[in-house]
């Protein structure tokens, strides 16, 4: 798991995307320019709802190095660790690292995830 909406009505998807390998619930990508997850698995050649902003996702958090996330910290998804962290990276935004929300409650440096707003349509943007 990466990401899961909590809140399934307050959402924006892209519509009718066809992935071109199986993906699961809540797998991280980029489609149409922006970053996102996909709402449900599907096998390649399936037509799958992409989120690209939501309210209320349980993200998996980046665990292990002692890193506690506070409410309202901005959150970014590194792709390597396939999980989310407050470290701003610093560069590599829209190719190893994507900017992707808020953290909505805080997160102890021991917590394997975080609630946030999940926000992937400023993806690249150094912010």
């Amino acid at each position: 798991m990466s990401f899961l909406m909590r809140d399934p009505v307050d959402y924006k998807p892209i519509l009718d995307v066809t992935p071109v390998a199986d993906v699961t619930k809540g797998e991280a990508a980029v489609v149409q320019d922006s970053f996102g997850f996909y709402f449900k698995a599907a096998d390649s050649g399936d037509e799958v709802t992409f989120v690209i902003e939501c309210r209320q996702v349980l993200a998996t958090k980046k665990t292990g190095t002692g890193e506690e996330i506070s409410s309202g910290e901005k959150l970014y998804y590194i792709v390597a660790d396939d999980a989310v962290t407050s470290n701003d990276p610093g560069s590599g935004y829209g190719t190893t690292c994507y900017y992707c929300g808020t953290a909505i409650e805080d997160a102890s440096a021991s917590a394997s995830t975080v609630l946030m707003d999940f926000d992937g349509t400023r993806y690249a943007e150094d912010v």
